[in-house]
């Protein structure tokens, strides 16, 4: 590979499954990257990600998830490997539609394909832990700078779906359950920090309760009643088993979240539509570095 690589000198493949607005999305990646490829409809995140690294031409490529929005500005970047492992996953950072959170989850992401095609995670996985997440088991450059929105509100499907998933995941101690009684104390304070404006944060926008009571019931089930944390690599299985358990969003809004306070002291706040709205105004603004700056501890 070489030292330094243009970003539009790169495969970009854009991997959907069922999201909603994955052609809508699709659309807008094609106007700014016309040289894009797809992946569509494989089923497991593994699985999906190594046919997309077979399906790209450059030995490190682009991967934009179904429901990301790119900011053009990316391709004008270009990657010198001298600041960071080559063979590495590279993760820049997308903002979320629902209740403005900076981080990993849902942006692009760079691939050395020899990474993604030997690694084994998800569905794949050889251990616990790989399958939850590629992060403990795949080597990671977790870099600062924000290239593109991620829009998870197209449904209330989605929403929770989203939600519930990263209720699971903000909910763990390098991917091990804490207890209900040592949580507050043992859980990470940047994790916690998410954790608590995913189960917040989105009254103001269309479809974002769902998406609260997804993160909500994602810490209930894997902290309180116990969960196979395997169940959110499967996103028809969240969706039939917990989206449709849902009889009455306001209820059980309020009855998962007192929950939550009871049983872990956790201190979530029922936000409404101008409170959601206070609270992302007062965010301090993102300034992106340089492409290859890493992230800092705090989100």
């Amino acid at each position: 590979m070489e030292k330094r690589l243009r970003i539009s000198d790169l495969d970009f493949v854009f991997i959907s499954y069922n999201e909603p607005n994955k052609e809508h999305n699709w659309a807008d990646l094609l106007d700014k990257v016309p040289w894009a490829k797809r992946v569509d409809g494989v089923k497991g995140f593994d699985s999906a990600h190594k046919a997309a690294a077979e399906l790209a031409e450059t030995d490190f490529f682009i991967s934009v998830d179904g429901d990301n929005i790119i900011d053009d500005k990316f391709l004008l970047e270009t990657l010198d490997f001298d600041k960071t492992n080559p063979m590495a996953v590279h993760r820049w950072r997308a903002m979320n539609s629902v209740n403005g959170l900076v981080y990993g989850n849902g942006g692009i992401v760079g691939w050395p394909k020899d990474t993604c095609l030997a690694m084994k995670t998800h569905e794949n996985a050889d251990s616990e832990l790989n399958q939850i997440d590629f992060c403990w088991g795949v080597p990671h450059e977790n870099l600062h700078n924000i290239y593109s929105q991620t829009i998870i509100n197209h449904s209330p499907q989605q929403a929770f779906t989203a939600g519930f998933r990263e209720g699971v995941k903000m909910s763990l101690d390098r991917g091990m359950v804490i207890s209900p009684s040592e949580f507050m104390r043992k859980i990470d304070r940047s994790n916690l920090n998410c954790l608590l404006t995913w189960m917040s944060i989105g009254a103001d926008v269309e479809y974002g309760k769902y998406a609260i009571l997804g993160a909500r019931m994602g810490c209930w089930f894997t902290t309180v009643k116990g969960i196979d944390l395997s169940t959110i690599r499967d996103i028809d299985l969240l969706q039939d088993k917990y989206f449709k358990s849902i009889s009455d969003a306001d209820e059980m809004l309020l009855t998962y979240g007192n929950s939550l306070r009871q049983r872990m002291k956790m201190p979530i706040a029922d936000m409404d539509i101008e409170q959601s709205k206070f609270f992302k105004f007062c965010q301090n603004k993102w300034n992106n570095k340089g492409i290859q700056d890493r992230e800092q501890k705090s989100i």
